[in-house]
């Protein structure tokens, strides 16, 4: 996901990769078109059931350093 750093970081695009790939993009298209922010979509569930659940848990930067490596379910 590629969001504005300023609030209230609005979501810009989303790059996503794997299975599904172009029903994952559609389902968040929408949200994108209307202005969604990184905290609207924190607080929603991810579209089932397909791997784009993982979006809604995207926690960490790339600027942050951290490692996104997924560790558990």
């Amino acid at each position: 996901m590629v969001c504005l750093r300023e609030p209230p970081q609005l979501v810009l695009g989303l790059h996503f990769l794997g299975p599904n790939a172009g029903e994952v993009t559609q389902g968040f298209a929408l949200g994108i078109k209307c202005g969604v922010s990184y905290a609207q979509v924190m607080r929603t569930v991810g579209i089932h059931p397909t791997c784009a659940e993982e979006v809604a848990k995207l926690r960490i930067s790339k600027r942050s350093g951290l490692d996104p490596t997924v560790t558990g379910c």
